[in-house]
């Protein structure tokens, strides 16, 4: 999500709470894209709570679940907000900082992220190594002084290039490809040697699962001592667009994490032989029921080449 989509999002979040207090909705708010998902999110919770006293936006604070306080008959309760302007966009899939797994402490002691890891393999430079076999790049690419800006335009004239069918270009990709998936697999492989940290695990599951995936909010959650208590007073309004109109979805966290820990007597991830990803499972009656696969992934250009990240899928059989 960039900065400028982050900022509507956040102000959307203001003009719920402005809307739950009866306040006064100004023009700049009426032209807010997420506005009538905002209206309709408002008039659900305060539905759902018809003891209502009053809320608070509780912004980019780390400390806490939710995106708004809900004061209602007394009792304080965190309300996370997903808008979304397609018909698909609830769901638990996630795209994640590329070093989530250490970061957050799911496993024991001074672990390598994945970062590093590649740093210690020289990843940038033989990426850079292989783009630099191709002779016949446009002037414009060969002036740019900045080196990363460089090699991520070189990326993108190869892909045009492998697009038309042009077999160097494809080679050149194929094997940064390659290497770059066995980089996974020898990291993957030293992550599978680490001892893990099940019940971090646990929380990190519940919280994905949540859908609360933003890193600072991950990292401090995961470590917060009220964790449990914080998600029970949990609820998660999922706006989205059904046939031109607004349909907004509640989703008791509570009940959620409840089920989620009543199901399974521990958590860890396991790594299946040469492939780029791992899984979270659950342990029930000894056996292993798969919950999310995690794929180390490049968001952008090719694979090696720009925006390394986690990307999440629900493997829960529904």
């Amino acid at each position: 999500m960039g900065k400028y989509e982050r900022q509507q999002i956040e102000e959307a979040e203001k003009i719920i709470v402005k809307l739950l207090n009866s306040q006064k909705i100004n023009d700049l708010d009426k032209k807010n894209r997420w506005f009538n998902h905002a209206s309709a999110i408002a008039e659900k919770i305060k539905k759902d709570f018809p003891n209502f006293e009053k809320a608070r936006h509780l912004g980019n604070r780390y400390d806490n679940t939710g995106d708004i306080l809900v004061v209602s008959a007394g009792k304080t309760f965190f309300v996370e907000v997903k808008m979304s302007d397609t018909k698909a966009g609830i769901g638990t899939k996630a795209n994640i900082s590329q070093d989530a797994l250490t970061e957050n402490c799911l496993f024991v002691g001074d672990v390598k992220s994945w970062s590093a890891f590649r740093e210690d393999k020289k990843h940038e430079q033989w990426v850079d190594s292989y783009l630099d076999s191709f002779l016949r790049y446009p002037e414009k690419i060969l002036k740019i002084t900045n080196s990363t800006l460089q090699k991520e335009e070189k990326g993108r004239y190869l892909r045009n290039l492998k697009k038309k069918g042009n077999k160097q270009a494809t080679e050149i990709l194929n094997k940064i490809h390659g290497r770059d998936r066995d980089e996974k697999v020898e990291y993957l492989s030293y992550l599978k040697e680490q001892k893990q940290q099940g019940e971090t695990i646990k929380r990190f599951f519940i919280l994905i699962t949540l859908g609360i995936h933003t890193a600072g909010v991950l990292e401090d959650l995961i470590k917060n001592d009220n964790f449990f208590q914080e998600v029970k007073d949990l609820f998660v309004y999922y706006s989205n667009i059904s046939q031109d109109r607004v349909v907004v979805r509640r989703e008791d966290a509570g009940d959620k994490v409840k089920k989620i820990i009543g199901d399974f007597s521990n958590f860890k991830i396991i790594f299946p032989d040469n492939v780029s990803h791992c899984k979270i499972v659950g342990i029930k009656n000894g056996n292993e029921h798969p919950l999310l696969q995690i794929v180390f992934h490049w968001k952008n250009i090719a694979q090696g080449i720009k925006t390394p990240c986690l990307n999440i899928f629900d493997l829960i059989v529904k």
